[in-house]
């Protein structure tokens, strides 16, 4: 994704992320090229004074991912945070208007039991919230950049400490209750290669069909249009029937 010097400046100065107390990346230590990337995507899109948590590469990273992101979250419940963002190093951003921020301001002050917010990620399914550009979702996966509200933060802190599960499939068995993402999403992983290694052949099978962004697009084209993409496909195979037995 590339945005235009214009491009950046516009999203710089229209850009309002206020509604969010505090924002946390997630980087490794030896990682500095993918810090100095997410800074040039946050800087993109005209959000200031994210903090990265930093933290030493470790033998077993699905435990590191997953207690980073709970050390994020006690960040913001120190720091006092209502409602707070938080990524992983290697996102990207694409799609982006200013205008979507309003959306989300508009979403996160009116909608008192939201939970969590992705600004994209994948699902299994998903339906109209009431809000412009906001879907409930049944979540499946993607934590690269989300918002979190003071009380969920609370809870998975004071209820589910490190216990053998990756963090998005703990989320993903979760009661899908105030969980939602923005659509269009504006935020994807990018395709650089994966730091954790138990999955490096999941990584690879991405690449194979395009990508974590491609298929992230794809999902969300999927289940925005499910109904009628299943209703098309009926009527294809009424068609072939139709026509194979006159």
């Amino acid at each position: 994704m590339e945005f235009s010097k214009d491009r950046k400046m516009d999203c710089q100065s229209l850009a309002d992320w206020s509604c969010f107390d505090r924002a946390y990346c997630i980087s490794l230590i030896d990682r500095a090229d993918r810090r100095e990337n997410a800074l040039r995507q946050f800087a993109a899109i005209g959000l200031k004074n994210v903090e990265f948590h930093l933290v030493e590469r470790d033998s077993d990273a699905t435990r590191s991912i997953y207690e980073s992101h709970l050390a994020c979250l006690a960040k913001g419940i120190k720091a006092g945070a209502k409602r707070f963002l938080v990524f992983e190093d290697d996102v990207v951003f694409a799609r982006f208007s200013p205008t979507f921020v309003s959306k989300i301001a508009n979403f996160v002050g009116s909608s008192p039991d939201w939970r969590v917010l992705f600004l994209g990620c994948m699902v299994k399914k998903s339906w109209p919230s009431g809000f412009p550009m906001i879907r409930g979702i049944a979540f499946q996966a993607l934590t690269h950049a989300y918002a979190i509200s003071e009380e969920f933060a609370i809870a998975i802190l004071r209820d589910h400490p490190w216990h053998g599960q990756p963090y998005d499939d703990f989320l993903r068995d979760l009661p899908q209750q105030d969980f939602y993402t923005l659509c269009p999403a504006i935020a994807f992983q990018s395709n650089s290669r994966s730091d954790n290694k138990p999955y490096l052949a999941l990584d690879f099978l991405r690449r194979i069909f395009g990508g974590l962004t491609r298929l992230q697009k794809l999902n969300e084209f999927f289940h925005c249009h499910r109904r009628l993409i299943i209703a098309a496909h009926i009527l294809a195979v009424i068609t072939i029937l139709f026509l194979w037995f006159q």
